[in-house]
């Protein structure tokens, strides 16, 4: 039941202080003596164990928040570099269209001298040369980075 402040009538509600759940245990909890009592009961919450779980919890809510932290971070790095990214895909795509305009400029141009399905055949070959080229060079340098080199004693 709510009790009522003596110089304006008005009622307080019972979860304010002075309200009528209020209580001495209830304002000491209030300023953070939580814990800190000389009674029996109290005092068999600071065994071993108990300290020990209070332990593990703590340590629990630490990891949990380092977890939350981290992750917090990751996130925001991946936002700013959003942008970044975009202009990289953006740039790739460019430069294959600006290789597609090369060949297909190769084919009109060789086109008077080979026909056009020998100039077509000649962008084709040679475009397929230099993939393949390029992917064995890419191969060896994986090969080489990747290899385990075991010394003999």
């Amino acid at each position: 039941m709510p009790t009522i402040k003596p110089d304006d009538g008005r009622p307080i509600p019972d979860n304010e202080p002075g309200g009528a759940s209020s209580s001495p245990a209830v304002d000491d909890m209030t300023l953070g003596n939580i814990g800190h009592s000389d009674s029996p009961a109290d005092r068999e919450d600071d065994s071993f164990v108990a300290l020990f779980g209070r332990l593990v919890d703590d340590a629990e809510r630490f990891v949990r928040a380092e977890l939350r932290l981290y992750r917090a971070n990751l996130f925001s790095r991946l936002a700013e570099t959003r942008t970044a990214i975009i202009m990289i895909l953006t740039s790739f795509l460019l430069a294959q269209s600006a290789i597609i305009a090369l060949l297909v400029g190769l084919v009109v141009i060789l086109r008077p001298s080979l026909g056009a399905i020998g100039a077509t055949a000649a962008v084709v070959g040679g475009s397929i040369t230099v993939a393949l080229l390029l992917a064995w060079l890419a191969m060896n340098k994986f090969k080489a980075v990747t290899d385990i080199k075991d010394k003999a004693p």
